[in-house]
C-alpha cells in the first residue's frame, strides 16, 4: 500500500511539474511578440499596461473568437485554467 501511494505521489508531481514548463513555454511564445518583458513595441501592444483582469478576459475571448486574427488561432490550443495560470505568472496572484 505504501509503495502505491509513493507511486501516486511521484506522478502527481510529474504531472504539476509538466503544467509549469507547458505555462513557462506558452509565455516565451508571448515574449516571441511581445517582448522579453511583455512591454510591447512599435506594432504590439504592452501586456503590463492592462489589468490582470483584462489580460484574462481578452484571452477568454481571443479562444472563443471564431476569426483569422493571431491572437485567436494562437489561444485556440489554450483553456481558461492555462490562461489564469499565464495570468498569474504575468501579474502575480493578486
Amino acid at each position: 500500500m505504501k509503495i502505491i501511494s509513493i507511486f501516486l505521489f511521484l506522478i502527481s508531481l510529474k504531472v504539476t511539474i509538466a503544467n509549469e514548463i507547458e505555462i513557462s513555454i506558452i509565455l516565451e511564445n508571448c515574449k516571441s511578440c511581445h517582448g522579453e518583458n511583455y512591454e510591447g513595441n512599435d506594432y504590439i501592444s504592452s501586456l503590463k499596461m492592462i489589468e490582470k483582469n483584462d489580460f484574462i478576459t481578452r484571452m477568454n475571448d481571443y479562444i472563443i473568437r471564431n476569426d483569422s486574427e493571431v491572437m485567436s488561432r494562437i489561444s485556440k490550443v489554450l483553456n481558461k485554467s492555462d490562461v489564469l495560470k499565464m495570468a498569474d505568472v504575468m501579474y502575480g496572484n493578486k
